[in-house]
């Protein structure tokens, strides 16, 4: 029986995870499974607990969750949680070439520069997106450690364990291309502007629905659009000309801002008279974070900080598994050098092979090389040029001092040198180690000036020394 390692990799694989979504008004929760390639949810319902709730008591907001799960008959351990993108600060800044660590620690720099609050008290996540060009930037949200403790807190007296945690995009993720996304959610819509293959801006604005005596306001909201258009790099704002809503109020949202962004030119002029289109509210924004964790592929926004404690209980927890791969590692080390020297045993006979069946023809060779030597004394094996030029330099000083401009071989080796020296004892020191040398007579100084650097002139004979 073949055994496929692509196989056993996805049989280890999670098939399910639950997808919790925190929106103004509710606890969306879903239940997604992977089949395949593919990841959807297979079942839905919703907890009426919003999340202001879960800050002020997220133990209560737990203790409704888990009933809920519970007369469902959902026993899916693991969840994916999105959290409202108000709740995040958000800043943007361009990424360096960086390792995970080392691009962790350059963010925490940037958020404490940017943002009010120590670093110590934010959670920090970050989706990365592309400029024409090639240059790369990233949108950097925090999050209080306060409102990811009452999260955590939550899920855990819920009986789950939060694997991830992440801002509420919807598909905003999975529909990169530059456009503008109006998630609306109760009295407040998220703005998402994608662009270069990731979220290049996030923000969020008051929603359509009437609040008390304060009506919706076209026009304002239509000015802080502007504005955070504005804040965006010229290539990228350039690229923004689409607009999308989804939501409970997307279609009234969409009516009272149409004008106002085909203002702004979110619109081409040959769509002017067609509605932007809006599109159903989803069960939950956390679905599509779940089908990323599911499929293996990076949450953007991920607020959850990896744990060593945690893989050294999934380890202990699969300890046959374990041995298994240690019992594997021990053959190799044995089997390996066995096979190393096998391999090498047998290049050896090959090669000695080759070697016997052309030896002959290199002894004949060998032969005919001594009598080309012996019948041809003009044939020399000394290189001349080489020599003279080792003379040369081995007579200027290591560390500088003296430096050749140029050097000119004339007729019988007659040898001009040209260049520069700080000092008059190094030149001399130089000329002398020149003169020491037996292949080298003549020596003549031509010209010497200035003072620092001194210019020099010098014109020797060279002879060669055939018994080197």
């Amino acid at each position: 029986m073949k055994i496929s390692l692509v196989d056993i990799k996805n049989r280890c694989r999670a098939t399910g995870v639950l997808a919790i979504t925190l929106e103004s008004e509710r606890i969306a929760v879903d239940y997604v499974r992977r089949n395949g390639d593919e990841a959807r949810a297979v079942q839905s319902l919703s907890v009426p607990v919003g999340s202001p709730e879960i800050l002020n008591d997220p133990v209560k907001a737990g203790t409704a969750l888990a009933e809920a799960l519970d007369s469902a008959g959902v026993r899916e351990r693991n969840c994916v949680v999105c959290v409202p993108p108000g709740w995040a600060l958000t800043s943007s800044t361009d990424l360096p070439e960086l390792g995970d660590e080392d691009l962790r620690g350059f963010l925490e720099l940037h958020a404490e520069r940017e943002f009010s609050v120590s670093a110590g008290d934010l959670r920090l996540g970050y989706c990365a997106y592309s400029l024409p060009g090639n240059k790369r930037r990233a949108t950097l949200a925090a999050l209080s450690a306060k409102k990811v403790e009452a999260v955590e807190q939550m899920i855990e007296v819920s009986r789950r364990h939060a694997s991830s945690i992440s801002l509420a995009l919807n598909k905003c993720a999975a529909q990169p291309q530059p456009m503008l996304h109006f998630l609306t959610n109760g009295n407040h819509t998220d703005l998402v502007i994608t662009a270069g293959g990731g979220v290049a801006g996030l923000r969020s604005l008051p929603g359509p629905l009437v609040t008390g005596d304060t009506a919706f306001d076209p026009a304002a909201f239509c000015r802080d659009v502007r504005i955070t258009l504005g804040r965006l790099p010229d290539t990228v704002r350039q690229q923004i000309r689409r607009a999308e809503f989804a939501g409970s109020s997307a279609q009234n949202l969409c009516q009272a801002t149409r004008l106002g962004l085909m203002g702004m030119g979110i619109e081409s002029p040959e769509c002017s008279q067609t509605p932007v289109r809006v599109g159903p509210e989803p069960p939950g924004a956390a679905v599509e974070s779940a089908r990323l964790q599911l499929l293996h592929q990076p949450v953007p926004f991920e607020f959850v900080v990896p744990e060593t404690k945690r893989w050294q209980v999934i380890l202990q927890r699969f300890d046959t598994s374990r041995r298994r791969q240690l019992l594997v590692a021990a053959a190799a080390l044995v089997l390996l050098p066995i096979l190393l020297l096998f391999i090498r045993a047998q290049m050896e006979n090959h090669l000695t092979g080759e070697w016997n069946a052309i030896s002959s023809q290199a002894a004949d060779l060998d032969d005919l090389q001594k009598e080309i030597h012996e019948f041809r004394p003009w044939f020399k094996t000394t290189p001349e040029n080489l020599q003279l030029f080792e003379g040369l330099v081995s007579s200027f000083p290591s560390q500088g001092d003296v430096w050749a401009k140029s050097i000119q071989v004339g007729k019988d080796y007659q040898v001009t040198c040209t260049g520069f020296a700080r000092t008059q004892p190094a030149l001399m020191a130089m000329m002398d180690r020149l003169r020491a040398r037996h292949d080298v007579s003549g020596l003549q100084v031509q010209q010497i000036r200035g003072e620092n650097p001194i210019q020099f002139s010098i014109i020797y004979q060279w002879e060669a020394q055939n018994d080197r």
